[in-house]
């Protein structure tokens, strides 16, 4: 941590196990309280905590104090827990990021029921007010006084004023519970109210933060996705300012490191495989200023999604850049992200420094699943955090790896010496602070399941680097791990077994990894409402580094395509050293007189100052995302289409009311349709938005994931609008549809396919575009009238188009509806069958509509295209490929949903200008690894803002323009397709015959 909510970290207490569960220290009971027999009798769970150094004796506590309280229940398989996170976050595991959707955990993990009802019995039993389990599983939310609670857990409260003022209370022992129920409580959090995690400026002291001299407005600039934006001249000439002595020039990359400059340094800069963006979650126990992150954005031209999240009901304390410095930390850690992960949207968590609250921060963030990074600048070293808070939050830690959550924490600024805390320039350690000479790490930074960071000071560039002596490490006093775990091998010099390890097990080392960590070299930051800019440091700056570069991991294709990147222990340790920018000099004694006898010295591969060391990061986004092997390889089966949704008459779904705004239809699709119950991977749906009350669009995307940025259709009021969506299936066989309208609309689903890892289906060739089919012009039907209300055509594909005369199973077709004199829609389905009630294309009087349709081939070689309107309508199709029973074909993999391409962010293009008519864009798929194989991809491919009426083709790089077109609009109307398109060359273009038009593509799969 540093600079302000420092980069400490609460520790263990009792060492732990090989298995990592703490274990629960049991009290017999006295014969006061005799238990009947068979029953063990009244234990007590945890130990007492013991008063902070220099809290001052008060009067007793009020009786009617109040108490929030969480009882956290013990997981009902903890050995289990532990070896699923395991595989999941080992690379070559058969479970390697196959990590538990949101809300699955307490379904698998969580406390059985009856241990719940047990638990909550006797919590109530005792007269305590016990809330609804947490989402966890694990947390009953007590809400009590202090007579009420030294009632019912058997202990006493003390009075406490710490040395800032603050009041609180103590329990003397150990919460006590019945036999029956002790073993199945891991802990209680609440009880102690005293100190919590105390945030330290310690990089802002002496640095310039002089009062910004005032400049024109600078206009806000587009987002710059995966461009690493540069900080602004007025402020680097500000900086550099040497006319008032007070207050020294500074310079980027000797006294500070601006975003780019650092990210240029560690091999993160202009990230060139981004895609969509992902959600960091910064934990903060302060409020924090908006106007800061707003100017450090005008600065920068950036455009960062940021948002709090207040938890019960957040902090109270003002900010105060300039007296308690609240504020200054979560300033530091929001714009170091931003710098470096300018596309990632940023979520800031804010809780009380309170140990309950700051416990019940870490689980929203991990209940809520909103983010895969989670950046932790706040901590306290190992022997000063209760032992309560420790067992409570690495349970959470558990939680958040089991959901593929990277919890990235500052190691500390205390050196070898945690608890270690000066008060001068001269390093005078504070009297009120206890145990300062003690080797000891930081908390959370030791626990096994948080990725801890830690400093480095560095001038010039990435080959003058070397040890921040502030940098926490060490070696935990209550955690060990396995000893063939991912510290395997890399035991740091000075190592000692700290944490009294059982065989076959070793003390966690800290930190993981490092980066700038420094306040001489460290990061320059707007403060003071916006008003002020100065440095700061500490590994509380190198934390968000680390975070922000797990950002562009999981924004990477090849990591969305195959999952978050998660808890990244096992697979960073295994990376090969090139991966990191190893420090080898300097040392981490912090005091100025040397007197503390501990220190831990840099050298070459792993140490205890600086871990690994500093990130390439380019190579570790690469090592992380090749670390996976590919989606499975999947074949493709068609199905006559059927209806497996329909809001407006209860199919699919329980009741006929419309779908409610930000409502989401969990829609079963395995089992249902033609579809089998297991093997499937994918599937192939007609989704039909209609009767919106107001404009809106719909995200498809597999159960149980994070919800994308990705959008498969838009919709005005009224309209009824289909789109053809190919969509990953969740573990559970379902896929959610999300109403992303701030309006009501009702959702239709019909079935035309599934792509499945069984034996049997189809291979996909990709052919054309080529126009089999236009009524107008004669092609492919005899005679240029339209097709009449109520007829169909008969349309030869076998042979056609480059699908072969036999041995073709299913096509691919963009079919387009052009000039109806009447509302009506279109049904596709395979000659020689049924014809469906599923529809495929809607439209209005004189609309032109396309939309994908996948259909099998019927035994002629034909498939029929019924007009259902009762006036005529003129009908396109062009194919896009084919599949076949054949060896020739490709397999399909799902990926994403990824945005690959957005016109209007700089996403795919060199600018934000929209596309011009007539003239080509190429998007170039040459990842490095996942779409480098790619034969076709599969995309959702949006239009919107057009200056006029026109139509969009789609096809393969360096072959001919072809005559199909993909979509169709009127001017300034929004509208998507499915497009399956070949690749050549690694590319796609992309061209409009007329006007301007911005430009959005989705993947949603591959060919290889």
């Amino acid at each position: 941590m540093g600079g302000t909510a420092r980069s400490k970290a609460f520790r263990w207490g009792a060492a732990a196990v090989a298995a990592l569960a703490v274990a629960t220290a049991a009290v017999p009971a006295s014969a006061a309280t005799a238990a009947p027999a068979g029953d063990p009798g009244p234990q007590r769970v945890g130990k007492a905590p013991k008063a902070p150094k220099g809290a001052v004796r008060t009067a007793d506590p009020a009786p009617g104090a109040a108490l929030d309280l969480s009882v956290v229940l013990e997981p009902r398989d903890p050995a289990a827990l532990q070896r699923f996170v395991a595989e999941v976050s080992t690379p070559g595991s058969p479970r390697y990021r196959q990590y538990l959707g949101t809300g699955e955990f307490a379904k698998v993990f969580g406390a059985e029921p009856a241990t719940v009802q047990r638990v909550r019995a006797e919590l109530e039993a005792k007269g305590l007010t016990v809330g609804a389990l947490g989402a966890d599983g694990l947390t009953l939310p007590v809400k009590t006084t202090v007579a009420d609670a030294a009632k019912a857990f058997g202990t006493e409260f003390d009075g406490y004023r710490m040395p800032d003022g603050k009041a609180g209370v103590l329990n003397t022992r150990a919460p006590s519970f019945g036999g029956r129920v002790a073993d199945e409580v891991s802990t209680v959090v609440g009880l102690n109210t005293l100190a919590t995690y105390q945030p330290r400026n310690t990089g802002l002291k002496g640095r310039a933060h002089k009062k910004q001299t005032a400049t024109a407005p600078r206009a806000l600039q587009p987002r710059l996705t995966g461009t690493t934006p540069a900080l602004c001249t007025e402020v680097q000439n500000y900086l550099a300012d040497a006319s008032d002595p007070a207050y020294p020039p500074l310079y980027d990359k000797t006294d500070y490191w601006s975003a780019r400059s650092l990210a240029t340094a560690y091999n993160m800069a202009n990230q060139v495989n981004v895609q969509t963006g992902t959600t960091v979650a910064v934990y903060s126990l302060e409020n924090y200023d908006p106007k800061d992150i707003a100017e450090y954005q005008r600065c920068h031209g950036t455009r960062a999604s940021v948002s709090a999240v207040r938890v019960n009901g957040g902090p109270t304390e003002p900010v105060d850049p300039f007296g308690t410095g609240a504020g200054m930390e979560t300033a530091l850690d929001v714009e170091t992200i931003i710098g470096l992960a300018p596309q990632a949207k940023i979520l800031v968590y804010q809780g009380k420094n309170t140990w309950n609250d700051s416990t019940l921060t870490y689980q929203q963030i991990v209940n809520e699943n909103r983010a895969k990074v989670i950046s932790v600048s706040w901590g306290l070293c190992e022997i000063h955090t209760p032992d309560d808070v420790r067992t409570a939050q690495n349970l959470i830690f558990q939680q958040a790896a089991a959901q593929g959550q990277s919890v990235v924490v500052a190691s500390g600024d205390s050196g070898s010496t945690g608890c270690y805390v000066p008060i001068d320039a001269q390093g005078t350690p504070d009297p009120e602070v206890p145990d300062q000479d003690q080797l000891v790490a930081d908390f959370p930074s030791v626990s096994p399941y948080v990725l801890a960071v830690g400093g480095t000071t560095m001038r010039t560039d990435i080959t003058q680097q070397t040890t921040w002596p502030g940098s926490g490490g060490g070696v935990a006093r209550g955690i060990s791990v396995p000893a063939d775990g991912f510290q395997a091998g890399r035991t740091g010099a000075g190592y000692s077994d700290a944490c009294a390890a059982a065989a076959g097990t070793t003390c966690r080392q800290v930190p993981d990894v490092a980066g700038v960590g420094d306040p001489a070299t460290g990061y320059p930051i707007a403060f003071g409402g916006g008003n002020y800019w100065g440095v700061i440091g500490g590994t509380s700056g190198a934390a968000p580094v680390w975070a922000a570069l797990l950002a562009q991991a999981n924004q990477d294709l090849a990591c969305q395509a195959n999952g978050a990147v998660g808890d990244v222990h096992r697979a960073l340790y295994q990376l090969p050293a090139t991966a990191f920018r190893d420090v080898t000099s300097g040392n981490t004694n912090l005091t100025k007189s040397g007197n503390f006898s501990g220190l831990y010295a840099a050298g070459a591969g792993y140490d205890l100052a600086t871990g690994l060391g500093a990130p390439n990061g380019r190579e570790i986004v690469a090592g992380l995302c090749k670390a996976v092997a590919p989606s499975a390889a999947s074949s493709f089966n068609a199905l006559t289409p059927a209806r497996i949704l329909d809001t407006r008459a209860g199919i699919g779904r329980a009741g006929t009311s419309p779908v409610g705004v930000n409502g989401t239809v969990k829609l079963k699709v395995t089992g249902v349709g033609g579809v089998p119950a297991s093997g499937v991977t994918a599937v192939v749906m007609n989704v039909t938005a209609t009767a919106p009350t107001g404009p809106g669009y719909l995200i498809a995307y597999p159960s149980g994931t994070t919800r994308p940025a990705s959008s498969n259709m838009n919709w005005l009021k009224g309209e009824t609008i289909p789109n053809l969506v190919t969509v990953p299936v969740g573990k559970d066989g379902s896929v959610d549809l999300f109403n992303a309208g701030g309006y009501t609309a009702h959702f239709v689903a019909d079935i035309s396919g599934y792509f499945s890892t069984e034996a049997g289906g189809s291979t996909y060739v990709p052919k054309g575009p080529a126009r089999i089919l236009d009524t107008r012009s004669a092609i492919g039907r005899a005679g240029t009238s339209p097709v009449p209300g109520k007829g169909t055509v008969s349309l030869q594909v076998a042979g056609a188009g480059g699908v072969p005369a036999t041995g073709a199973t299913a096509v691919v077709l963009n079919v387009t509806a052009t000039a109806p004199t009447s509302n009506g829609y279109l049904i596709a389905y395979p000659s020689g069958a049924t014809r469906p009630t599923a529809s495929n294309i809607n439209w209005l009087t004189g609309q032109t509509r396309p939309n994908a349709v996948v259909l099998p081939i019927g035994p002629d070689g034909k498939v029929n295209l019924y007009n259902a309107g009762s006036g005529t309508v003129h009908f396109i199709a062009d194919v896009f490929g084919y599949y076949t029973a054949g060896a020739e074909g490709s397999t399909f993999h799902s990926a994403g949903p990824a945005r690959l391409l957005d016109t209007r962010y700089a996403l795919g293009t060199s600018g934000t200008t929209p596309l011009k008519g007539g003239t080509p864009l190429v998007l170039n798929l040459n990842d490095g690894h996942t779409l480098s194989t790619a034969k076709a991809v599969v995309l959702n491919v949006t239009v919107t803002a057009p200056s006029a009426g026109g139509f969009l083709t789609v096809w393969p790089d360096g072959t001919t323009l072809p005559t199909a077109s993909n979509l169709n609009w009127t001017t300034g109307q929004t509208t998507a397709n499915l497009v399956t398109v070949p690749v050549v060359n690694g590319k796609i273009d992309f061209r409009a015959n007329t006007g301007t038009v911005h430009v959005i593509a989705d993947l949603f799969g591959y060919y290889s």
